[in-house]
């Protein structure tokens, strides 16, 4: 009796103790739920004033990004019922994937829906090409696509300057004038709408400031406190040759090419001087990053800006021009896949193959 007894309460305790951690998982589970909505309320306004290809453009690597495109697309999002907080945290307790995967093979990760929708209003010629691309970034960057090949390359436009998000360069400025060191970090934005936003962090032996600017990728030019414009100095249009003129403080032209040593890199690049020989610097040919400049003149303390730190040259990148580049007849393989004849599996191979061998580029 006295076993059954301690047992029975043994029991309890184990089940009171199991659904006070089935209650606190819960509600900490509906708290992370009620964080996405209110990001998606956040950034709603947005979608209505940019338009859906503008839109995910700009917010495709947004956290809660698939989440509001499933909340945005369901009647329940425009509801002014008292419970449509409830309900919105009830759609999103469901799998955003639930059609039957139709895969000859179970290896490939689920497809989402909204992919093979805008594949399929692509082929159809309702979308554009720039929205249909964003699905196969997506399936790269979550490796449901995978190629050893397919994130080797850097798209950049021709005549721009080829930056990235969360990119960053760091140079030490000395002047023989005096004996401090300034230390200058610019850390780059998402670009949008041509514009590309820095972060510029300066220190020395007395100040440390931080500000913030614009650069126009085409022009170079940059853009502070409301003032236009001088031209950027530390990375430059691409591509280059001999003979490029260098628009800046400094007009310059390409001379000639060296081989620069960086950390462990050593670097195809580019000379430029200016006419009268006051100014010198070099210039890595693939990413128009300055690596080192120097201006020295009789009537003034020579200058010399050296690159010490950057995220942006990597051994395995090659950059590479004209953005996309879709066959006209793939737009079959689409219209195969999306109406089921042609499985996942199948057509996520066949995007990989094309990939690897830069037939598609996206």
């Amino acid at each position: 009796m006295r076993k059954s007894v301690l047992l029975f309460t043994l029991l309890s305790i184990l089940t009171l103790t199991s659904g006070a951690q089935l209650a606190a998982a819960q509600a900490s589970d509906n708290k992370e739920k009620m964080n996405i909505i209110q990001n998606c309320e956040k950034i709603y306004p947005e979608l209505q004033k940019l338009g859906n290809i503008k839109f995910r453009e700009r917010y495709q690597y947004f956290d809660s990004f698939r989440d509001c495109i499933v909340l945005y697309n369901d009647s329940r999002w425009d509801s002014t019922d008292s419970d449509r907080i409830d309900r919105l945290v009830l759609l999103l307790e469901k799998p955003i994937q639930t059609k039957i995967i139709r895969d000859r093979f179970n290896d490939t990760p689920s497809i989402p829906p909204w992919i093979k929708d805008d594949a399929k209003r692509w082929e159809e010629g309702d979308e554009k090409d720039n929205v249909f691309s964003y699905g196969i970034r997506y399936m790269m960057n979550s490796k449901i696509i995978k190629s050893a090949n397919a994130l080797d390359y850097k798209n950049c436009s021709s005549g721009s300057i080829c930056l990235s998000q969360n990119d960053f360069v760091k140079y030490s400025i000395k002047n023989s004038g005096n004996n401090d060191t300034i230390i200058l970090t610019h850390t780059f934005g998402d670009e949008f709408n041509n514009i590309i936003p820095v972060i510029s962090e300066e220190s020395s032996k007395n100040s440390k400031s931080v500000t913030n600017f614009q650069i126009n990728k085409t022009t170079g030019l940059v853009k502070h406190d409301k003032k236009c414009c001088i031209q950027y100095p530390f990375v430059h249009q691409i591509p280059m040759a001999l003979g490029t003129k260098l628009n800046q403080e400094h007009s310059s032209e390409v001379v000639s090419e060296v081989i620069f040593s960086f950390k462990d890199y050593k670097r195809p690049s580019f000379v430029a001087k200016e006419k009268t020989g006051k100014y010198l610097e070099i210039v890595d040919k693939e990413t128009g990053i300055v690596f080192f400049s120097k201006y020295q003149d009789k009537t003034k303390p020579l200058q010399t800006v050296q690159l010490v730190d950057t995220n942006i040259l990597k051994k395995d990148t090659t950059i590479r021009y004209n953005d996309m580049k879709i066959p006209f007849w793939f737009k079959n393989t689409v219209k195969w896949w999306t109406e089921g004849k042609i499985s996942d599996s199948e057509y996520v191979s066949g995007i990989s193959y094309l990939l690897k061998n830069d037939i598609l580029r996206i």
